[in-house]
């Protein structure tokens, strides 16, 4: 292993993670529901099916104490991935081996658990290293038979977006050890959609285009103007075509109010796995839909290598893109409200808040607010915020900002800097959203007034 990229005690403690599990025959593990935490699971149960362990898995959206009470009755070996770093007290109390493969920024660390977290070890969980390579890297401290299991992994990079800025940290570690046993094939990004264009410029959402994604005339008119047949697949344009259709694109976009930041980010290098025959945002756009649809175990069964659970997911995937496709068509329709430093609108489907979030400060609204989106539930009200790198930059930390905005009126939160979420009570939304605004108003106004 690369002890250049990985330090020599995170490594000690994955080898710790591996001879834990080798006192157990069966398991019990929990894990988050989205592309990241399905991508751990996928690992896990990989491993776990090759190590001929008997085992239990489920996902869940979120962990409370309560939860690791009941899931932990009668198990001996607990393993938890994408969650558990803000838990381990209770998993402390447990009596049973845990295992934890997390990212997200811990409270402390314990003697009683295997706490594996890029966070401890210098390594930012937030853009090095997301719960899925952190199993990827458990997975190869059972047997090294498990690097085939890299694709998987890059579903979660992918999915919590940790290859917008080049990989580093644990997810360079892998791609350079992908690259060397020929797992992975690097290609550059483009603006310009794989496949039959025509279809895959209307079913685009990365990047959102406004009068093409979800519009077939907008799309075949854009097509034309670059001179490209609308029965063209990329792969068949000749340099000429491709140069003008993707200029093209690039000028729609500024048009919309998209920034060049916003299309770098869309652009970055590309991960394709020959064993799969898909790129690493094709299997975190599959584990996304299988989590967002109330499928996770059809995004566990593909990781398995179910065909039938692979077309399933297929069609899922098809599905949540639709889903997309019009909760944006409602946010461009509705608008959204402004603050002094943050946007927000509200979704009537709490599974979409995160991406439509992202998409609309990426590519329809204010590039330089976070986006707040809120989902109202009968007794209280769920909050997904999203910002960018160069937000970030300007001092903002939504982790923070959400966690104390949510206090200060009987909430909870946190997450990431750049994503983090808060459950409000019902009714308090606008005292909210103004505490919101004025925390992030600070952080700004200290980062200037320390530059």
């Amino acid at each position: 292993m690369d002890e250049e990229v990985l330090p020599k005690p995170l490594l000690f403690r994955l080898s710790q993670a591996a001879e834990e599990l080798s006192k157990h025959s069966e398991v019990r593990v929990l894990t988050h529901y989205d592309a990241d935490g399905l991508s751990a699971a996928g690992i896990l149960a990989n491993v776990l099916v090759r190590a001929n362990k008997r085992f239990h898995l489920t996902m869940v959206k979120s962990l409370e104490d309560k939860t690791i009470a009941d899931v932990a009755e009668g198990a001996k070996c607990l393993i938890l991935a994408d969650m558990g770093s803000s838990n381990l007290p209770a998993l402390e109390a447990t009596g049973a081996s845990v295992i934890v493969l997390d990212h997200h920024a811990p409270i402390g660390d314990s003697d009683k658990v295997v706490h594996v977290n890029p966070h401890l070890f210098g390594i930012d969980g937030m853009t090095s290293g997301c719960a899925g390579a952190v199993a990827m890297m458990f997975a190869v401290s059972v047997s090294e038979r498990n690097w085939d299991l890299l694709p998987i992994a890059f579903g979660g990079i992918v999915g919590d977006r940790q290859h917008i800025r080049g990989l580093s940290g644990i997810n360079l570690h892998l791609l350079n050890e992908g690259l060397k046993r020929k797992l992975v094939v690097v290609r550059p990004g483009s603006l310009l959609p794989e496949g039959a264009l025509l279809d895959s410029l209307v079913g685009t959402t990365d990047p959102y285009m406004l009068g093409v994604t979800g519009d077939p005339e907008g799309a075949k008119s854009l097509l034309q103007e670059a001179g490209v047949p609308i029965d063209a697949k990329l792969e068949s344009l000749d340099e000429n075509q491709r140069r003008k259709l993707s200029s093209l694109v690039a000028l729609h976009l500024l048009k919309q109010g998209c920034t060049t930041s916003a299309m770098e980010e869309a652009i970055t290098d590309r991960y394709f796995f020959p064993s799969w025959r898909y790129y690493g945002e094709d299997m975190a756009q599959l584990l996304n839909a299988c989590g967002r649809t109330d499928q996770e175990s059809v995004g566990v069964a593909l990781a398995l290598g179910d065909k039938a659970a692979l077309q399933k997911a297929e069609g899922l995937r098809g599905e949540y893109r639709h889903q997309i496709i019009e909760g944006m068509a409602h946010v461009v329709k509705d608008g959204v409200s402004k603050m002094t430093s943050l946007q927000y609108f509200y979704s009537s489907n709490p599974s979409l808040s995160g991406v439509l979030g992202g998409l609309t400060m990426q590519f329809v609204g204010d590039c330089d607010k976070p986006t707040i989106v809120l989902s109202r539930h009968p007794d209280k009200t769920r909050v997904s915020s999203r910002a960018s790198f160069r937000i970030l930059e300007k001092g903002v930390d939504m982790a923070v900002a959400m966690r104390q905005a949510s206090a200060a009126v009987g909430g909870i939160g946190g997450g990431h800097a750049v994503a983090a979420g808060a459950t409000v009570p019902k009714g308090k939304e606008d005292e909210f959203l103004a505490a919101l605004d004025k925390i992030v108003s600070e952080q700004k106004a200290k980062k200037a007034g320390a530059d």
